[in-house]
């Protein structure tokens, strides 16, 4: 099936972590978004999940496993590929695609895998790694590899970080900043995350809602969280009034994980003018620290049309946006969102990107172009 090269490519998310961690907790919290995302999933051994097709009368425990062992091991490039490629079909309508890797998956491989994939509707959207905070100390120790594995995470995401105290949570805070300083990392309890934070919710054409279906998990988890908090709406406004108390007295007790600092934050900015594209390639290939991703729209010195740009952990994806009439004056616009960045500094490294009025550099573009999808992927219109 032909795919519309002005589509944005759908971001394949890595969530990876030692077993128990909470992966599939995450995964659940992530399918049950309030945000209106419809999500692709790849689930544990291997098994292609897409939510939105799932009838929930066939497949009431949510999850479908292919038991053909370790994604990284038993399934190579081809077969993880055309697994995304069905996903990505644009009649699904999907946000984002989340490959749940197993417990004992090699990080590194599924990215490679991820990022070989010759398909142009997709893009690789990030490596989330997440710690169990009661056991990642100890979970280190015994299997040392984990600390590699955090060094190329993308998103560190400390969870059940209700079951220990705060001197173990900074504890487990400053390992992972350790291996990875330049990662963000988040606090969770139950693996509740913005969804907003990992790819855009809401920006694709979804299917008709005109003739009668059964809900999707992803909308039966919504109807499920939302029914529960009706009936605990008492128990949850004075859960929620004792917390800002405790926050308040800057105490950290059972409701620390919300108030940690650990926020998502994004920075919107307005550049006026043509980007030096050797000087924006920089910046995304090496992203401020505790950024998680970065997007935007951009006009740049000896290009005749827009770009549309995409960069997550180092990883750049660069597509037309098929407007080549550029206003006067130009101005592009970048979103960097990650936690525990220096807006100040992010507003000045992009403020900083403005091309010099008398730059003369032929070569410079392709350091941008060089991250379009290979001209042989495309498909026909």
């Amino acid at each position: 099936m032909s795919r519309r090269r002005d589509r944005p490519a759908i971001p394949v998310i890595v969530v990876a972590g030692f077993l128990g961690a909470g992966k599939t907790t995450l995964l659940n919290a992530l399918l049950g978004n309030t945000v209106g995302a419809r999500l692709g999933v790849i689930v544990n051994d291997f098994g292609a999940i897409n939510v939105d097709a799932l009838l929930v009368a066939g497949q009431s425990a949510g999850t479908i496993s292919f038991g053909n062992g370790c994604l990284c091991c038993s399934v190579d490039a081809d077969g993880l590929g055309d697994a995304l490629s069905g996903l990505a079909d644009p009649a699904a309508g999907l946000d984002a695609i989340v490959v749940e890797a197993s417990g004992i998956a090699e990080p590194r491989a599924l990215i490679k895998m991820v990022v070989a994939v010759a398909d142009p509707a997709i893009r690789y959207g990030g490596l989330v790694y997440v710690l169990d905070a009661a056991a990642a100390t100890l979970t280190r120790q015994l299997h040392p590899e984990i600390g590699g594995h955090l060094a190329i995470a993308d998103l560190v995401v400390i969870n059940k970080a209700d079951l220990v105290d705060g001197d173990v949570l900074s504890g487990v805070l400053d390992m992972a900043r350790e291996l990875n300083p330049t990662a963000p990392a988040v606090v969770t309890t139950e693996g509740h995350i913005d969804a907003r934070a990992l790819f855009d919710p809401g920006s694709r054409p979804q299917p008709s809602d005109d003739l009668p279906r059964q809900l999707t998990l992803d909308e039966l988890l919504r109807a499920e969280e939302s029914g529960a908090e009706e009936s605990d709406a008492e128990e949850s406004d004075a859960e929620e009034e004792s917390d800002a108390d405790e926050h308040a007295a800057g105490e950290c007790g059972t409701g620390h994980a919300r108030h940690l600092h650990d926020a998502f934050t994004s920075v919107s900015v307005q550049v006026e003018g043509v980007l030096d594209p050797r000087r924006l390639a920089e910046l995304l290939e090496r992203p401020p620290v505790g950024c998680y991703r970065i997007k935007g729209v951009v006009w740049l010195a000896g290009a005749g049309e827009q770009f549309a740009v995409h960069a997550v952990g180092g990883f750049v994806r660069t597509e037309r946006t098929g407007v080549r009439r550029m206003p006067r004056p130009p101005v592009s616009s970048l979103v960097v969102i990650g936690t525990g960045v220096d807006e100040v500094q992010v507003r000045a490294d992009l403020g900083g990107l403005v091309a010099a009025p008398d730059l003369d550099d032929e070569f410079g573009i392709l350091r941008i172009t060089r991250h379009l999808p290979v001209p042989s992927q495309l498909p026909n219109d």
